[in-house]
This record gives structure tokens, sequence and C-alpha cells, in this order.
């Protein structure tokens, strides 16, 4: 990319920021990371997230959390309250701190036992959503990516493990993302969980409950819940000498604002769309593209055309059928498949027991773990890279609030390409061609949707045949 180019990229958060960058595909050392960041953290954390869950990581972290409390630091945690919804008393255990605060985003009014007669009230609510993903401690550090909180994210023995990527980042970049937080905790979408008519009814409750908890030590080491991971343990002793992360480059954030998920609102299309945009126009030779849901639209399609014209190398990572965790958005990406070969693209799909699964297997013993892609990284040119909490369908585009980073760095993009050219292989994803007109999965024993299952196919195709694509 030209130096011309690269100094058009589009100020969406702030301008660009000199940091330093390690990239975060392995899911436990994901998991040691944000413990280390909580453990470390003197001044204050800020966490947003769609998903928190009750499991076992959800826990530990929410523990790191408490403890982090314990020692004055201030701590925020912000929650999309889709995921959120029903679980007041146990987000009370935590929002009873008095340093620790609980917030939920574009809360459904009417809870508990009428949450089900709100969600028919108020559609528009429910298909709204903030889709974010970071944690800041002390706007130094900051973790951004495509997890959420929860075992099949982090992998200690989940059924179904997540293959992700985040980003970690220290420097300028880091107080961008905070001031992204600083957005959605304030905007009047941000409730406090303290406010919700439900959560008042089990104050007394949380409070003994908080009383009965085992605590934890103060400062144990993360590493400790990770398994084997001897990995996680050196990185982790380089972020407390300050040496790591220490890949080079400039980044900026890219952050919707919290009025998207108003109805009718003039910001139905995020910062995403414009960034996306910018990122593949500035292209010259090659775009990879990593993404769990892939639906291109007929604007995405006309788009993909131009850069054929142009001459660039289009190659895509997505989900196979048998390893989707959202059957409904797999049919909507089964409607663009042959157009997206028919335009040139060259077009993968991740086996449930690929590159990421078959790591985990080797990091918990006798686990029979099946992986589901659910990173969302873009890179061209092998200079520029895209990290972050949106996908390539209209709901990432138009729906939900979405975050992530945009970065110039060759070291960060040499990375990435490495993980994309293993995940990749014919061991650990099918590539999809045209023979004489009808798609073929290279290296499978089946003509059709490689190991899904006949009741999976079936659903695939009812599901596609449904108006649903402005949803997916």
């Amino acid at each position: 990319m030209t130096d011309s180019a690269a100094g058009s990229m589009p100020a969406v958060e702030g301008s660009a920021t000199e940091t330093r960058f390690a990239l975060l595909d392995h899911n436990a050392t994901a998991l040691a990371v944000r413990l280390e960041l909580c453990a470390g953290a003197t001044e204050r954390l800020d966490l947003l997230y769609y998903i928190f869950r009750e499991d076992d990581s959800g826990r530990v972290i929410a523990d790191a959390l408490m403890a982090a409390a314990d020692r004055n630091v201030k701590v925020r945690l912000l929650l999309d309250d889709l995921d959120a919804s029903g679980r007041e008393s146990s987000l009370g255990r935590l929002d009873i701190h008095p340093n620790l605060e609980v917030r939920l985003f574009n809360p459904f009014r009417w809870r508990g036992l009428l949450r089900p007669l709100a969600l028919l009230r108020d559609r528009g609510r429910l298909t709204r959503r903030m889709h974010a993903k970071a944690l800041v401690a002390d706007g130094r550090l900051a973790v951004v990516g495509g997890r959420n909180i929860g075992d099949e994210y982090f992998a200690p023995e989940a059924e179904m493990a997540f293959a992700d990527v985040d980003v970690l980042l220290a420097g300028g970049l880091a107080g961008q993302v905070e001031s992204s937080f600083e957005r959605y905790w304030a905007s009047p979408w941000s409730k406090p969980l303290s406010e919700l008519r439900a959560r008042r009814v089990a104050i007394e409750a949380t409070r003994r409950a908080r009383g009965r908890m085992a605590r934890a030590p103060l400062h144990q080491d993360p590493a400790a819940v990770l398994a084997r991971d001897s990995q996680a343990k050196v990185l982790l002793q380089r972020i407390r000498e300050g040496t790591w992360p220490d890949l080079p480059g400039d980044g900026r954030v890219f952050a919707d604002m919290p009025e998207k998920v108003e109805h009718g609102a003039e910001a139905a299309e995020g910062y995403f769309d414009e960034v996306l945009q910018h990122l593949v126009a500035a292209a010259e030779t090659e775009v990879l593209i990593m993404t769990p849901y892939l639906v291109p639209t007929a604007a995405g399609m006309a788009f993909i055309h131009e850069l054929r014209r142009r001459g660039l190398r289009i190659r895509i990572l997505t989900n196979s059928l048998a390893a989707t965790d959202v059957v409904a958005v797999h049919a909507g990406y089964r409607r663009y498949r042959k157009a997206l070969l028919q335009a040139g693209v060259e077009l993968y799909e991740y086996r449930p027991t690929g590159y990421w699964g078959r790591r985990l297997r080797r990091l918990i013993r006798g686990a029979h773990l099946r992986a589901s892609l659910h990173a969302k990284t873009l890179v061209v040119d092998d200079e520029l890279v895209m990290i972050g909490s949106a996908n390539l369908d209209p709901r990432s585009i138009r729906l939900n609030v979405e975050l992530g980073v945009l970065i110039e760095s060759r070291p960060l993009a040499a990375e990435i390409r490495t993980c994309f050219e293993e995940a990749i292989a014919p061991s650990n994803a099918w590539r999809v061609v045209l023979e004489r007109g009808r798609e073929h999965w290279q290296r499978a024993s089946e003509r059709h949707e490689p190991e899904a299952g006949w009741g999976r196919r079936l659903l695939a195709r009812l599901l596609g045949l449904l108006p649903l694509e402005g949803q997916l």
C-alpha cells in the first residue's frame, strides 16, 4: 500500500496513534491476559461485553473483578441486556460492591416473567443490540476482539469451543477504546442495574451471598487456572515486566455510536461499513477475511465484483454448516456461495475438528472438542489489519453496536496471515469450488455440506426460504 493511501485512513475515533500490539489467537492465553489485566489494575477497569456467562470462566473473571474492587479499583461492567436479562440477582452480587457498578445496555422495560410480553411489544429493541467487546485497564492496556466471557471462548472444557482472535493494545489506542466505553456508559441507553425493578427484590439475597462467597487469594497467578499453557505463563511475565506487547504499529478505533440501536436512527449504517469500504477500496493486491457469519448482500456482491475487476485476490474463511453455531445465518450465506465462487473468490469453510480444535485438544488431555470459527479479522496487502466484534453480515453493519481497531502493522499482519494459512490447510478447512456449475467441497467424502447431517442440511434449506436476510 502506498503512503498516500495509508495516510487517507478515516478518522474514526480520534487521530492515528502509535501503539504496541499482540495477537491473542490462543484461547487459554486470551483468558490469562484478561485475568492479568484485572490483577494488575490500580485505578480503574472498564468492561464492555455482549455475553458474560455464569460458567467457570465467567466466575473466575467475576472473582478477579471483585478482588480488584476490594483493592479500591473502580470497576465498571456494561453488558447487553439480551443475555443479562433475568440474571439481575447474580449480577447484583457484583453490583452490590461499593467500587463495582453494573449497567445494562438497551434493557427491556419489563423484567422477569413479563419479559416475553416485552419482546412482543418492542421487537425493534430485540433486534438492535450492543455487540461490542472490550476490556480496558487503567486506560493503558486494552483487549479488543471477538471473544465474549464464557467457557466456549476460553475452552477450559467446553463441548463446543470458539476459535477466536483478540488483540492486546498498549499505548494511546487503549485510551481511544476507553473513550468509546465512556460514550456507551454515559448514553441514555445504558441503565444502572440498581434502577431495574427485578434487581431491587434480590438485593438482600445477593448481600448475603456476597458474605458467604469464598474469596480467592488476591493476587492468584492467572496461569494456574489455564491447564498446561506454558505460553501464557511466559507472556504474563512479560506483561508484568512491561516488555509485552511488542509489535509496533499505528491504529485507530472504530466504534458505532450508541444511537445506532434507536429504531429508525440516522446511524443505521455504522462506522464499520465506512471503515470496511475504505480498507478494501485502498487494497492493491490481496484481501484475507476470517468471519464466522458471511452474508454479503447484493451491495456487498457488487463491491466484490469491483475488487475482482481491479485484479485483487480475495480469500475468505467462514464456517461450514457442520461448524456454525447459527444455522439461520448459514442459510443466508448459502444463497451467495455460488455467486462468490463465480466472482472468483477463493472460499474456505472451517471444519469443526480443524486447526484451533486440534490445538485445544492438545491442551486438554482426553477432551473431544468441536470448534466453531468466531474470529472477525481482515488483512489488506499484508499491512492493514482490522480486528473487532463485527461480522460481515447485515446485522453488524446496520443493527448492532460494534467496536474494533484498524491497525497499520506489517508484523501483526504477518502473524494473522500465518494463522489464516494454517487454518485453511486441507486438514482444517474445506475449499469450496465449482465443478460443472455445482458447488464441490474438496477432500470431503460427501457431496453436499460435509459432516453436517441430513437434519442440519434440511433445516438450512427451510430457513433459506424465509425472508430473514435483514436480521442475519
